[in-house]
């Protein structure tokens, strides 16, 4: 009997253990999956903040609403289309970028369309738009596009 007993303490203390360790790992997922949206939503915050509250592309917001973007990129003063194409590279660059962190999952289509569902729409419907896209390497925000 002593042996037996020997056993079952043994087994109890691996399933125990083992119990243990479970627990354990469920709630390290937890913790991770808490932690990864929190810096997802701050990522969000970041943006929409640099976007909407700035005023860095409020401007070429404003030629995407009321469809001036086509007359701004072919002015025909050089020196103010050169700085209209300048305006409207970093507006794109912006979502180059979250096509980046979309692209590496550190932000899902989900997030993403939440805020920014109406320029990418924009971005995507619009000729001059899709041929700067295409034109100028713009590749992860291309991707996003495309799932867009």
């Amino acid at each position: 009997m002593g042996i037996s007993a020997t056993i079952w303490v043994e087994w109890a203390a691996r399933l125990v253990t083992g119990l243990g360790a479970l627990i354990a790992v469920i709630f390290a997922v937890a913790n991770y999956r808490t932690q990864t949206r929190l810096k997802q939503a701050e990522w969000l915050k970041s943006l929409f903040e640099k976007f909407f509250e700035n005023s860095t592309y409020k401007e070429v917001r404003v030629w995407l609403d009321y469809g001036l973007l086509h007359t701004r990129l072919t002015a025909e003063d050089a020196g103010q289309r050169q700085l209209n194409e300048e305006k409207f590279t970093d507006f794109l660059n912006f979502f180059e970028f979250i096509g980046v962190l979309y692209s590496h999952r550190h932000l899902t289509l989900g997030q993403v369309y939440d805020v920014f569902d109406y320029y990418l729409l924009k971005i995507k419907s619009d000729a001059d738009c899709r041929e700067w896209v295409n034109q100028y390497s713009f590749e992860r925000l291309k991707a996003l596009l495309d799932h867009v």
